[in-house]
């Protein structure tokens, strides 16, 4: 009986110094979604997102976008003014990742969703 309790805290024992020796590796996966996200974010806050959405600058938002994604990366945007905001467009058969952002106007609340989906070349 004293071995067998021996032999579970050894055990115990020696998971715990393993947690402890090699903890959990950290993701360190680029998340498109967050990159997205903050291009957008950058935007906004220099006045151009709400700018480009609600005067339909298309040209313009790619452009923006275009010089803050990741090289690497391939994207489309679709500006909407509502939740159904999809593109049929997307490759399908690769990981791709979602940004939204909403706006609204600045004088009225006049929505406007901004969905980029971003994906590797």
């Amino acid at each position: 009986m004293i071995h067998t309790m021996e032999a579970i805290l050894g055990s115990i024992l020696i998971l715990i110094g393993i947690i402890f020796i090699f903890p959990a590796q950290q993701s360190s996966e680029i998340s498109f979604s967050d990159i997205g996200h903050s291009c957008l974010k950058q935007l906004d806050q220099e006045g151009l997102l709400r700018y480009y959405a609600i005067n339909n600058m298309d040209i313009e938002l790619n452009n923006s976008l275009k010089s803050c994604l990741p090289q690497i990366s391939d994207f489309k945007f679709k500006i909407c003014s509502t939740s159904d905001c999809i593109d049929t467009s997307i490759p399908y058969a690769k990981a791709v990742y979602l940004s939204s952002y909403i706006i609204s106007g600045e004088n009225t609340y006049n929505k406007k969703i901004i969905n980029v989906w971003i994906w590797l070349r």
